[in-house]
């Protein structure tokens, strides 16, 4: 980060004088360019109609053109050819440079066509060149959320721009009321030849109906407007009902009297006490048993006297029930007449049924016939309703516009184009950022601003050995381009140890060895000891594998050369459990491989065989698919059991009785396959003291 903002700073002089004279030039450019001036009319979409004059029917038609597709259609009218053509017309625009200049230099397909690469275009007239100018200085859109239509027109006159822009406003109003009155004289015509056919029909349909009533009989009346048939049948049911009520009612009477003169009595019923002769016989009967009554008190019952009385009572008795007997009768000639009349009245409602049938079906085929004919009567009705009002917007000429003119177009003060300032502002800034993203581009790739530049500072004229932990310091800014990205105590391999590197790669994942060890010979401390571990570990990781570095050096080198600033936490703080995982594993700047350095405290052989150590290891396999263990020849013999691949670093060649020894010595005490990597030694330099 400190490297990005330096070269930032360094750049920030030049950044600034360019960005004024890139502001000064373009403000000076921009006074060159023709200004545009923009003025816009605005056109409410709303009903012509007045409640007064709106029809009934119109609802759907008025939400039709409200809606948001109605709008928009609007819309394409106004930027329609017609229109166009019909406002350029109107104000001349043919005749003004701005519109019918031709170009200078051919178009692109032009030039192509030119050289034969392209179909040949045919050159466009000068109504087509004044109507494509006209269309792309014309801006029609809607405002959203409302119902308003911005009709914009650019030129490079501010009187025309405003005019063109309110000529194209009352052109469309102009459209939309002669597409009316089009419309309008279109129906009218049609209406009239439907009305004229439409009036032969309903006369036939009528007839059709008066003359098949007529030929069946199909006369109505009464207060339900029934046919005669059925008004017959509808009293005879009644009549008989009535005969049946006085039927039974006769019938019961008879019964009751007949069981009272069985019985010795007087029958209580209507007929029987409403007769004058039963009432004077009964008076009769009244004064006698008083007349008897009154004697018996003086005359026994065997004189003659009572005899006689008793007698007159007896007799008046027997013209009693002679009485009853010829009301019986009576009641029963009733009920016979009755039941004769209803045999009658049965026989007639039969013969009506019959009657009333046949009218019926006649009457299904008269109301089909009238339903036609009321069918043809209400659509003539209709058409003659829309046909008096078509006739009467014809004739008043009124036949408003589904629009108007909310603001008309004012004459522009300042120009929209180009805004000096804004433009001038907005493209420095531009400018200045795309510099900046430049430097810090060419800085992150250079690999200055992510590589940590350090200087050893030896005690003596040669380098201090590899085991040592020498002092590191900053590195000045002048000399921070020419020191390496390494440390100066561990070199990188050559190009053949690189590829014998590649080869040994190949054989760690086909042998699926997730634990593999790297150790040196013998390393020399006048020339440092070669990067073999980070080499391997990044090219596992460029082919995808998930690669952990534990450097267990104490120079530390692996770590630094990858990512890991001088004396961090690392391995021996997490075995002791002072520090976590997330703490003290790092990424390395160059590949997707990651290190954990050996740390700030000791970590020796006796901790590496440790059970906690183990179980670290243990831990990280569930990670990782390789871990990679650089260690020194005392700590590697120790760890080459434990794991799967060891790889032993020597210089020279492999006939050097010490790589030879070394070799056999690493082959006993691993437990899994032991390879040689040779890396060619270089010559050693002497250092001058700083």
């Amino acid at each position: 980060m400190r490297a990005l903002l330096g070269a930032l700073l360094r750049a920030l002089p030049l950044l600034l004088i360019f960005s004024l004279l890139f502001a000064a030039a373009l403000y000076i450019g921009l006074n060159f360019v023709t200004p545009r001036y923009t003025a816009s009319a605005r056109i409410l979409i709303e009903s012509g109609e007045s409640d007064i004059t709106r029809a009934g029917s119109g609802t759907e038609e008025v939400r039709a053109l409200l809606d948001s597709e109605g709008i928009a259609s609007q819309v394409e009218l106004i930027n329609s050819r017609d229109l166009a053509t019909t406002v350029v017309n109107a104000l001349g625009l043919s005749s003004l440079k701005e519109f019918n200049k031709p170009r200078f230099l051919p178009s692109f397909d032009q030039m192509l066509a030119g050289i034969g690469l392209g179909r040949p275009t045919p050159q466009p007239s000068a109504e087509d060149r004044v109507l494509q100018r006209f269309a792309e200085r014309l801006d029609v859109f809607s405002v959203d959320k409302t119902r308003v239509i911005n009709v914009g027109f650019s030129s490079v006159d501010p009187q025309l721009a405003a005019q063109v822009a309110n000529a194209a406003a009352e052109e469309y109003l102009a459209l939309e009321r002669e597409a009316r009155r089009s419309t309008n004289a279109d129906a009218t015509r049609w209406l009239e030849s439907q009305i004229a056919d439409l009036r032969t029909k309903v006369t036939d349909a009528e007839a059709k109906v008066e003359a098949f009533r007529t030929e069946r009989g199909l006369f109505s009346g009464g207060q339900n407007n029934t046919s005669l048939a059925q008004q017959k049948l509808n009293d005879l049911n009644a009549e008989l009902a009535r005969l049946v009520a006085a039927r039974s009612a006769a019938e019961a009477k008879a019964e009751t009297v007949r069981k009272s003169l069985a019985s010795g009595a007087t029958p209580d019923v209507p007929d029987v006490r409403d007769s004058q002769l039963i009432q004077r016989l009964r008076e009769q009967q009244v004064a006698l048993r008083a007349q008897i009554a009154q004697l018996s008190a003086t005359l026994l019952s065997g004189h003659p006297r009572i005899k006689e009385l008793n007698a007159q009572l007896g007799d008046l008795d027997g013209q009693v029930r002679r009485e009853v007997t010829r009301i019986l009768q009576s009641l029963e000639g009733e009920a016979a007449t009755a039941r004769a009349r209803e045999a009658d009245i049965g026989r007639d409602i039969a013969n009506a049924k019959t009657a009333t049938g046949q009218t019926n079906d006649a009457e299904v085929q008269l109301r089909a016939l009238e339903r036609e004919a009321t069918a043809q009567r209400d659509l003539l009705e209709t058409y003659l309703r829309r046909y008096r009002e078509a006739s009467s917007r014809q004739d008043g000429n009124y036949l408003p516009a589904d629009a108007r003119i909310i603001s008309r177009a004012a004459v522009p003060l300042e120009p929209t184009f180009p805004k000096k300032l804004p433009l001038t502002i907005a493209a420095t800034v531009a400018l200045l950022l795309l510099v900046i993203a430049f430097i810090l581009v060419r800085e992150l790739t250079s690999g200055r601003a992510l590589r940590r530049i350090t200087v050893v500072e030896p005690p003596t004229a040669r380098l201090a050995p590899a085991l040592e932990s020498p002092p590191i310091v900053e590195a000045p800014p002048i000399a921070a381009q020419l020191l390496t990205s390494e440390p100066a105590l561990a070199r990188g391999l050559s190009a053949e140890a690189q590829d014998a590197l590649n080869a040994i790669a190949d054989r760690i994942v086909d042998a699926k060895a997730r634990r593999v060890l790297v150790s040196t010979t013998d390393a020399d401390p006048a020339i440092g000891r070669p990067l073999a571990a980070v080499s391997l570990a990044r090219t596992l990781a460029r082919r995808g594998h998930r690669v952990l570095l534990i450097d267990l050096y104490p120079d530390e080198a692996d770590s630094q050369a990858m990512a890991v600033e001088a004396r961090r936490p690392g391995l021996a703080e997490l075995y002791a459990g002072d520090a976590s995982f997330d703490a003290v594993i790092f990424r390395d700047r160059r590949s997707r491989a990651h290190v954990i350095p050996r740390g700030l405290a000791a970590f020796g052989a006796d901790e590496a065989v440790a059970e906690r150590f183990a179980e670290i290891l243990d831990a990280l396999d569930q990670t990782y698919d390789q871990i990679l263990l650089d260690a020194g020849p005392d700590l590697a013999e120790r760890l080459a059991p434990k794991t799967g691949a060891t790889i032993l670093v020597g210089e020279g060649d492999d006939k050097d009785p010490a790589t030879a020894e070394a070799y056999e010595a690493m082959k006993q005490a691993a437990s899994g396959e032991v390879m040689l990597l040779i890396a060619a030694a270089p010559a050693k330099r002497e250092v001058e003291p700083a």
